[in-house]
């Protein structure tokens, strides 16, 4: 399950502070499929940063399975991120300098996982 308590998140601009979330309190269940819809600039890409631990919240609580992850060190956070969450990003984020099958097995060897290519 997936609890937001009391979240909220700022970024600081060149102009000052940017308040993106403001005070948000939902429960998400750990079945079934969730959809985020709002229009651009809402906080909807945010929020999917904090769940998944590539962006920190400004204040508030985030409990993925009853561990709070805003209490999380960098170590802790790589660990979440390599056991439970997965992502599609829009851009591929792919290495130029590398084939694909170079560029899958990339994220696999860091985890120390045995490859094999198969033709």
């Amino acid at each position: 399950m997936i609890n937001f308590k009391n979240v909220f998140k700022n970024y600081k601009t060149k102009n000052g502070e940017v308040k993106v979330l403001s005070d948000i309190n939902i429960k998400l269940p750990s079945k079934g499929l969730i959809f985020i819809l709002g229009k651009s600039g809402s906080g909807k890409t945010t929020l999917l940063n904090l769940i998944g631990g590539l962006d920190r919240a400004t204040s508030g609580n985030i409990l993925i399975n009853n561990n709070d992850i805003t209490k999380f060190d960098d170590n802790m956070l790589d660990n979440y991120r390599n056991s439970l969450v997965g992502f599609v990003f829009q851009d591929f984020n792919l290495l130029d300098n590398l084939s694909v099958y170079k560029n899958i097995e990339l994220p696999l060897n860091l985890q120390k996982k045995k490859t094999i290519m198969i033709l």
